[in-house]
């Protein structure tokens, strides 16, 4: 049985819109299940070497078994898509079927090729501004009506929702082992079973909450507009440190082995402990910082309102280099490759090279550009603020 979906990046929108193509190059199956179609390629990747396989003439696929650990990576390109976990593979061609061991198999993944084709929509009772969180077959999302929303994937149907205090605006749920962390406009950080969406805990962390959580090593890490960065622990919610910056912090930092990384209103990028929350640098810009940076083992790069995106060494926040668009920045920037992907509030939508800052193209939208791009396959995907969503070749 064929089903089509992927998640569109929307804003200001009252509700939840699928379209045809696989959200963030993953495939979800159901054991047993099969698909049928033109596919196109057929990669398998496993630790020493990429394996290519011949599509052509493919007319079914087989998914079967159980999951099992493991490093390999499956990747294939197709429009198509349906649910679940794998552990072998059949491929039924003209001249036979083909089969292989799914063990190990960690991902499925579809490049996303436009045009897209609506799958279906889900309305909730206010407008969505953030980025909904794709895990396995369930979709969750939080809207302005105050509820977090737990969906299934393939066909939008409901499997519970959750009242908080207040709307959520801004902040995108993020899930770690079975639980899902979301902050609200009231103050409050939750913590909610996945499976039913039952309240493990909250804890009230400052008022305007608009950054979403980060879960790192055991602990829970939000923003708050009263300045501070606070750090919880994951499964009971208690306060382990909290550092006071000098505005206010919207968006959620960028954590990395025991290294943290946020943008301030104060202008400021500051580099913590991720243990302890003792600052190890801090860079002044000079605009308001209001997107999630990007952590590498070797840098940060994060945006400005000053207009710039900034490449900042991550050990010692000795500025490497800087990019100037030509408006603010509050879209966090995307590595795919050597190449970084920022939209700015000037329309255009930027491929820098990461090494350098140097630009390699760019692309002009018909209106400001405040989400992070989605990058799948040779496509890059980014809304803009006359809502559209724009599909951009890489190469």
């Amino acid at each position: 049985m064929l089903r089509k979906a992927l998640l569109s990046l929307t804003a200001a929108a009252v509700g939840l819109t699928f379209s045809s193509a696989v959200l963030a190059d993953t495939l979800f199956m159901k054991n047993g299940d099969k698909i049928a179609g033109d596919i196109t390629q057929v990669e398998i990747e496993n630790d020493y070497s990429l394996v290519p396989v011949n599509a052509e003439e493919i007319s079914k696929l087989i998914f079967s078994d159980s999951y099992e650990e493991g490093r390999n990576v499956l990747i294939m390109k197709n429009g198509d898509k349906i649910s679940g976990i794998i552990n072998q593979v059949e491929i039924q061609t003209d001249y036979g079927l083909i089969k292989f061991s799914g063990k190990g198999i960690e991902m499925i993944s579809f490049s996303v090729e436009p045009p897209l084709i609506l799958g279906w929509k889900f309305s909730t009772g206010a407008p969505i501004s953030s980025s909904p969180l794709l895990k396995q077959d369930k979709l969750y999302a939080g809207s302005w009506d105050h509820f977090l929303y737990a969906l299934e994937a393939m066909d939008g149907r409901l499997i519970w929702k959750y009242q908080g205090g207040d709307g959520i605006y801004h902040s995108a749920p993020t899930l770690s082992n079975d639980s899902l962390y979301i902050t609200a406009d009231d103050g409050n950080l939750f913590a909610l079973d996945a499976e039913d969406g039952k309240l493990k805990w909250k804890r009230w962390v400052g008022s305007n909450v608009y950054s979403s959580p980060v879960v790192s090593d055991g602990l829970v890490y939000v923003g708050c507009s009263n300045g501070k960065i606070c750090a919880l622990e994951a499964n009971s919610g208690k306060f382990r440190w909290a550092y006071k910056t000098g505005g206010w912090v919207d968006a959620g930092p960028a954590v990395l082995r025991n290294l943290l990384v946020a943008g301030s209103g104060d202008y400021q990028v500051y580099a913590l402990n991720a243990q302890t929350g003792r600052l190890r640098w801090k860079y002044l810009t000079r605009g308001n910082i209001s997107s999630s940076p990007l952590l590498t083992e070797e840098m940060a790069y994060v945006g400005s309102w000053d207009h710039f995106l900034y490449a900042l060494e991550a050990k010692t926040g000795q500025l490497k280099w800087k990019f100037k668009t030509g408006g603010a920045i509050s879209s966090s920037p995307v590595l795919a490759g050597s190449t970084l992907y920022v939209g700015s509030w000037d329309h255009f939508l930027y491929a820098l090279e990461a090494k350098t800052g140097q630009l390699k193209w760019k692309f002009k939208t018909d209106g400001y550009l405040d989400a992070a791009p989605l990058i799948t396959g040779n496509t890059v995907y980014v809304c803009s603020s006359e809502g559209r969503v724009y599909a951009i070749e890489r190469d």
